[in-house]
Formats: C-alpha cells, structure tokens, sequence
C-alpha cells in the first residue's frame, strides 16, 4: 500500500507570527482608511452645506431679498424660564427667547416660537424642494428626520422634530437685537461674500473636555482655536459656507469677516436690567451661546449642540 505524503501544517508559532503580521498591517492601514473616510465625509458635508446655500438663495429671490426667518419679535426679549442654570432676566438679546421654545423643558423637543434659528433652516424643507438628508454631516452621527414616521412628510411640522439627531449644522441668527440693526444688520443678499452663513454645529461649551468656543478670541493661538471648533470633525475644523455661496473646510472658527469667532457674538457684552432696573453687563459665564449679532460684519452660528 502506498503511503501518501503527509501535508505539513503551521506550528503554533508560526500562526501566531502571521497573526501578528496581519494586526500589525491593520493597525498601519487603518489610521489612513478612517483618514479617507473622514475626506469623503467632509466632501460630503461641504455639499450639504453648498446645497444649504443654494436653497437659501432661491428662498430669498422669492422673498425680496431676504433670507429665511420666522417671526421676529423686533425689540427686547419677555421674561423667559431659566436658561443654562442662570435665573430669567429681563434681556436685550431676542434670541433667548429660541432657547427657551426648544430646551426649557429639557428633553430636546421642538415647538413654534418666537426668533427661532432651526425652525428658520426648517423652511426650507417646506419651501425649496431639498431633503432632511442635506441637514446631516455624515460625521456627526446624526440621521435624517423622518417627521414622526409613517406617512409623515416636511409638511406634517413646522420643525425639525429632534435637533440633537435631524439637524449637524448651525445657521447665522437672522434675529438681530436692537444694537445690530442699529448697525446695519441685515440677513439678504447684501451680504459680504465674507460672512459666514452656516457651518458645522456651533461646539458650545459643555460636551466634551475640549468644548469651550467662549474662550477662542482673535488672539487665540493655533491650538487654542481648536476649543471652537465644531464636534462634526472631531475638533479638526469646520465647513463654512459663505455668502457669495462658496463652502471652504476651515481648521478655525476665527473666519468672519475681520477673522472673528463665527459662532460667538462680537463686540461688547449684552447687559441685563438689574435691580431698581440699573443696567449691568452679564458675565461671560453668565451669557448664553444664543446671541445677537453685533454688528452687519458679525455671524452668530446657532444652535448650540449643548442645548440638543
């Protein structure tokens, strides 16, 4: 009887080499594949915010000009609920009054108001014919909104139904206080082509231990600016959309006009009437994120993702 030959196998150890050898090539190739995901994705989401503009500038051809915004109230704010830990107060700045619509209740839902920003961006969904997929940055982790589900559509709200999961991007606050219009402050296509229309979610301060866009000022050094930068690419930067429509993926937040913060108000601080009605400035610990602009130069990029 004729023997066959006999096959030899891999001894343990060399199993274990080739072992090895594989997970010492995954962890060399995967940094540069979660690197080329991360380029597609920002590509990705410079299209959504390019598609964004585009929308907003067929919103305003067929509204004279102007840009989207709910109602306004025009003037100082009502009392509103407590705000970010901080008591109500009677204020200058409109766009508290967002904050108290949306996140008073603290469970992240949405409802009509007075000045509010994502409910302006909302409009377009109504009104311009693009999808609740152009509203996500495929870094974010957020998901299209599905209005509630079944046969739901855009027009079943007036809202986004959850910001923190149907909305990655933040919008300029169309709601000046009295000082900005003062100053000329006008959302239209009047614009600078400099100013900063929209962008990748405003960071806030609260998140994570690198989310701090009240401490980036125009003397912020390189590492320093990464406090403010959006949390959609991980700190790296931010996409921006301009007004003369162009979409550009900045590693700094220091990119308005006159190279400021373009997601936090410029300028002096607001003031709040204090007892027996004296005027006092609020701290910076005490401001919200949700804040007039200062001047026609200055973009405030709103929400926040501290408040979803």
């Amino acid at each position: 009887m004729k023997r066959l030959p006999r096959t030899r196998g891999f001894t343990l150890v060399e199993l274990l080499v080739v072992i090895g050898i594989i997970a010492l090539l995954i962890s060399i190739l995967l940094p540069s594949l979660n690197k080329a995901r991360e380029t597609a994705n920002r590509v990705k989401c410079a299209s959504n915010l390019r598609q964004i503009g585009q929308a907003i500038l067929l919103y305003s051809n067929e509204n004279k000009g102007v840009y989207p915004r709910t109602y306004y109230s025009g003037g100082p704010t009502p009392l509103v609920p407590a705000i970010d830990g901080w008591a109500s107060m009677q204020l200058t700045n409109p766009a508290l009054v967002e904050n108290s619509v949306y996140w008073a209740s603290g469970n992240g839902t949405v409802g009509d108001g007075v000045n509010n920003v994502p409910e302006a961006l909302y409009m377009l969904l109504n009104t311009e014919d693009i999808t609740a997929a152009v509203f996500i940055c495929p870094s974010s982790g957020a998901s299209a909104d599905n209005y509630g589900g079944g046969s739901n559509t855009s027009a079943s709200q007036i809202n986004f139904t959850n910001i923190q999961l149907n909305l990655s991007y933040s919008y300029a606050n169309p709601y000046p206080d009295q000082t900005a219009t003062g100053a000329g402050f006008r959302m239209t296509q009047a614009l600078d082509p400099t100013f900063a229309v929209a962008a990748d979610i405003n960071p806030g301060t609260a998140g994570t231990a690198n989310d701090n866009v009240l401490a980036v000022t125009t003397t912020s050094s390189s590492s320093g600016t990464q406090f403010g930068n959006s949390n959609n690419h991980q700190k790296v930067g931010q996409n921006v959309l301009f007004a003369d429509g162009h979409v550009e993926f900045d590693n700094s937040c220091l990119v308005g006009e006159y190279g400021d913060n373009i997601y936090t108000r410029g300028g002096v601080p607001h003031q709040q009437v204090g007892t027996g009605g004296a005027t006092v400035a609020l701290l910076d610990s005490q401001q919200s994120l949700l804040e007039s602009p200062f001047d026609a130069t200055d973009s405030v990029l709103l929400p926040t993702d501290d408040n979803q």
